[in-house]
């Protein structure tokens, strides 16, 4: 088993979690729906942690032929799959028999810690390409980094305009990347 192999099950792991509590979390809104007030802003932002966390996976394949690791960069690594994991229990809010649920109200109440862990993993991530490509104008390096500042800047506003320009526009640039990497423009 190479350490790739032997690494990449806790990364597979963190990352089903954080799918696991999207897909659950969605599943207990459907099922409350006459309790569930419903906003686009965290629906969107479920669809975009779902192809965060799977892109993310995808993207790991590449570290295959990595033959040194050691512990503080698997930990560096790792930063983004709990990243994602936490955002993806922020989210939706924890749906309770009985109770009913304003999904708007609930982003805004939980937006900090939302935010902040969505951030964290870009932030990483344009770090780790930086590195790697040796150059910090590296294009994924410079989206991930734009997305980190973009998205963070979103935990210290409640102002719904600038939430809606702000998620579309991370969307746009992380579909613009998505592309770009599948077509090796990068």
């Amino acid at each position: 088993m190479s350490p790739f192999e032997h690494l990449s099950v806790l990364i597979s792991i963190i990352i089903g979690l954080g799918l696991t509590h999207l897909l659950a979390s969605l599943h207990r809104l459907v099922q409350a729906r006459d309790r569930v007030k419903l906003h686009w802003l965290p629906l969107l932002w479920v669809v975009l942690l779902f192809i965060s966390q799977v892109e993310w996976w995808w993207a790991s394949f590449e570290w295959r032929s990595r033959v040194e690791w050691n512990f503080f960069y698997f930990l560096f690594i790792l930063q983004s799959p709990v990243a994602l994991y936490l955002a993806a229990a922020f989210v939706l809010p924890d749906v309770e028999a009985g109770e009913s649920y304003d999904l708007k109200q609930y982003y805004f109440a939980t937006r900090r810690w939302l935010f902040l862990a969505i951030a964290m993993s870009p932030a990483v991530d344009a770090v780790r390409r930086a590195e790697q490509a040796g150059s910090i104008t590296d294009f994924g390096a410079v989206s991930n980094a734009v997305s980190a500042v973009l998205v963070g800047s979103m935990a210290f506003t409640q102002k719904l305009w600038y939430h809606a320009l702000v998620t579309l526009a991370v969307g746009a640039l992380f579909l613009a990347f998505i592309v770009s990497s599948a077509l090796e423009l990068r």
